[in-house]
């Protein structure tokens, strides 16, 4: 088998290094990488994952849940956390909102500033 590796992940907004401070405060990571002035990488803490964030022209936030013939999500990101109230808290003092739409009663979904939904789940359900 070739040797391929996995990266990271690159999310794209409107505003890179916004969207990349509110997950170093969430993750209390740090930039680990610039990339002349294009986007940056967050080296997530106890992983060797970094999450890359770029700019993408004429952005355009997902809609979520999803509509018909609406900007769709591509991916989005889970997060384990020891306290869900305390990190839904944290994230909204941060920048992010609690989506209007919940489907799970144990996870809550939030929207970064940028738009993209990601998951807190409480670490006893990571199984």
């Amino acid at each position: 088998m070739s040797g391929v590796y996995f990266a990271c992940v690159t999310i794209d907004s409107s505003d890179f290094r916004a969207l990349a401070d509110f997950y170093v405060k969430l993750l209390g990571g740090k930039i680990v990488r610039e990339f002349g002035g294009h986007g940056v990488a967050v080296g997530v803490p106890g992983t060797d994952i970094n999450l890359n964030f770029q700019n993408a022209d004429g952005y355009s936030p997902p809609i979520w849940p999803e509509e018909p013939g609406k900007q769709q999500q591509m991916a989005h990101l889970d997060f384990f956390v020891d306290d869900l109230d305390d990190a839904v808290k944290r994230a909204a003092e941060l920048g992010a909102t609690k989506a209007g739409q919940q489907f799970i009663p144990e996870i809550v979904v939030m929207l970064d500033p940028a738009g993209h939904p990601f998951c807190l789940i409480p670490k006893e359900n990571a199984d």
